[in-house]
């Protein structure tokens, strides 16, 4: 088996680059050593991690390990795939989280403690890999270009879509950790953000038109650092857990922000779920609706997600 190391030096608020060297030990410990100079990659800018994942399993490597936040992990991700077909079948993913939410580490048990992280794909690689599901998201950037990609945990318009935005670019709020910052960050999109207009379709059946606070289409059960938003959820039943928070007001939605953390909002009569393969979302009006996808900010509705079943392959 060869390992490719992608790492995200600038996550965690550049704390992951600056334990490398600790992580590397441990790496070589528990995995043995690899050719530094060529198994092991840092990005440099924003998709770097998707074209590093390319070129790694396009020159043989059948194991990639992620070193950052979701949203470098979701990168990686986007390497394995072209067109929906593998790169390469039997090259499969490990994670070790080192970013501000860890939210996708929640959803699929990797502990956040870096050793226990590197322990647990050392006993995962004796197993065979595990099958989880993809989501495929087309949208428009906020250049107006349409673009597709995947996602691992969690697509979200609305509210969280400001919330992303204001956490990525006050890079300050990150340095509070990742529950201080998404809270903070929480409490200033609350302000900011007007409830919008959209119209939602699930498998073409389910059509509504509604004021939103904010929709998540989960894979995974949690984003925002711990708000446990799609408590049903399971990245690899082959369906989407569609979490719909209506028309609620920014006092009502300020007094239940904590129940997102224990997924009580559920029970809210102004929420809803269901389950789905197939969502489209699209704005009633000029306001642009923004996405957030795994931890950033990539752009606006209209979006179409789908759900690939068994599609990724994770030690």
């Amino acid at each position: 088996m060869r390992h490719k190391i992608i790492l995200n030096p600038a996550s965690g608020n550049g704390r992951t680059g600056k334990t490398w060297h600790d992580t590397e030990r441990l790496l070589t410990q528990h995995l043995g050593a690899f050719d530094a100079a060529n198994d092991v990659v840092f990005t440099r800018a924003v998709k770097d991690a998707t074209l590093l994942t390319l070129d790694a399993l396009r020159d043989g490597y059948d194991h990639v390990i992620a070193i950052g936040g979701d949203g470098t992990f979701s990168e990686v991700v986007n390497g394995f795939f072209v067109n929906d077909r593998p790169v390469n079948p039997d090259a499969a993913v490990s994670f070790i989280p080192s970013g501000t939410g860890s939210d996708i580490a929640r959803t699929l048990g990797i502990p956040t403690d870096r050793e226990q992280a590197v322990k647990h794909i050392t006993s995962r690689l004796a197993q065979a890999p595990r099958l989880l599901d993809l989501g495929k998201l087309s949208f428009f950037r906020l250049d107006d270009t349409p673009f597709t990609m995947y996602f691992a945990n969690i697509a979200s318009c609305g509210m969280s879509g400001i919330v992303v935005r204001h956490i990525n670019r006050a890079s300050f709020l990150k340095k509070f950790g990742g529950k201080v910052a998404f809270f903070l960050a929480s409490a200033s999109a609350l302000v900011a953000y007007r409830n919008k207009s959209v119209r939602i379709s699930v498998d073409g059946v389910f059509i509504r038109e509604l004021s939103i606070r904010a929709i998540a289409v989960a894979n995974g059960q949690y984003f925002g650092a711990g708000m446990h938003v799609a408590p049903d959820a399971q990245p690899d039943d082959g369906l989407f857990d569609i979490v719909v928070m209506g028309n609620i007001s920014r006092l009502q939605a300020a007094w239940k922000l904590s129940h997102l953390y224990t997924g009580t909002h559920l029970h809210d009569a102004d929420v809803f779920s269901m389950q789905g393969k197939h969502v489209f979302i699209e704005p009633i009006g000029n306001e642009p609706v923004l996405l957030d996808v795994d931890g950033e900010g990539p752009g606006r509705l209209p979006a179409t997600l789908r759900v690939l079943p068994n599609m990724l392959r994770m030690w």
